[in-house]
């Protein structure tokens, strides 16, 4: 048996999306008729637009015109594959550049990202860059995304709307129009550098001007999550290196006020910005020209290194010959006592390391 009414898929509809805009043309609402399709399945508990197993993907297939293959391209695991190079996800872990929604009963308490211009438009929906953590801004208007309603600060949760209130631009706890919210205009700069990078996964297109040693996805998005924990550290740790001023980053970057374990995926979208708009003022610049820069600015091996865990060969190049300052513990009087790192280098490491814990 199909559903008595299937709409379009849309471009770049994220599924979550789809299922919400379909049991509204069926007059249901999205618990009750998600409910119906996968019988003790709790899908709005779960971040089904990261992962949908393959039973459901399979049932779904089965009442629909839609093809395993497409239902599945609805989810992140097909780009986070190409990012990650992983055929063997976790969906109980944390994945790299995808922002978590995170769950308090049936309520999202993040992640769920949206253009109130884009809410305007004839047919509203939800697209899958905006799950992306290197996407803060929707790329048509130049504004910053939205995941709050101004008027309750309450999470967008448009998973929640009923067949009596459908439209998902109204804030489902206090039935704000979400398209009448401030906004902030998003950095030029960053725009252009995350349009290129969702060229490189939507489109397969990797501008050749990037600074990696190969042209690939994994490569790409490794070292650019390499320097975003490099550039984390360097402000964890308090250390003013010159590096910003050659580079003409005057923002100011406060992380202090995130909580120990936060991650760059976690933050705000203001501060993902700033160091998203670091990376991008970085990668206008050749391999080479970034290797002296480190070591002009006295960029030791060990402090770029030191948070990262999913490195690349573009890494270990500009690593190859920085100063290593292990390498002269051996020369260093015996007698000397070796200090322990203190608790904001401890927190800054484990920062990073959590999420593959």
């Amino acid at each position: 048996m199909r559903i008595p009414i299937e709409l379009k898929l849309l471009e770049n509809e994220i599924l979550s999306s789809w299922l919400i805009r379909n049991s509204i043309a069926n007059g249901s609402e999205p618990s009750s008729w998600v409910s119906g399709i996968w019988h003790n399945f709790r899908a709005w508990t779960r971040d089904i637009d990261r992962h949908l197993p393959k039973d459901k993907i399979n049932k779904l297939s089965k009442i629909t015109s839609l093809s395993r293959e497409q239902i599945r391209a609805m989810t992140l695991e097909p780009i986070f594959e190409k990012i990650t190079s992983d055929r063997s996800l976790n969906p109980k872990k944390t994945w790299l550049f995808v922002i978590p929604t995170g769950n308090r009963g049936t309520t999202k308490i993040n992640g769920m990202h949206f253009c109130k211009e884009c809410f305007k438009e004839k047919t509203p929906y939800i697209r899958k860059e905006w799950r992306f953590a290197w996407n803060v801004a929707c790329a048509k208007h130049k504004e910053l995304l939205l995941c709050r309603c101004q008027n309750c600060n309450k999470a967008f949760s448009p998973h929640k709307v009923d067949y009596i209130n459908t439209q998902i631009y109204k804030c489902t706890n206090c039935s704000y129009d979400l398209r009448l919210s401030d906004v902030i205009i998003a950095n030029n700069e960053v725009i252009k550098f995350q349009n290129k990078l969702n060229d490189a996964v939507f489109n397969d297109i990797i501008d050749t001007e990037f600074p990696i040693l190969e042209k690939n996805q994994y490569e790409l998005f490794s070292t650019i999550r390499a320097f975003i924990s490099f550039f984390k550290y360097l402000k964890r740790i308090k250390k003013r290196y010159t590096l910003f001023e050659k580079i003409n980053f005057h923002e100011e970057l406060n992380l202090s006020k995130y909580p120990k374990g936060t991650t760059f995926e976690s933050m705000s979208v203001i501060d993902r910005q700033k160091l998203l708009l670091l990376v991008s003022k970085l990668f206008t610049l050749n391999i080479d020209e970034i290797k002296q820069l480190l070591t002009e600015t006295h960029i030791s091996k060990k402090t770029l290194l030191e948070q990262v865990f999913v490195t690349s060969k573009t890494l270990d190049y500009l690593a190859e010959n920085l100063v290593n300052h292990n390498n002269k513990i051996s020369s260093i009087d015996k007698s000397v006592k070796i200090k322990p790192r203190s608790k904001d280098e401890v927190e800054a490491l484990m920062d990073e390391i959590r999420p593959f814990i």
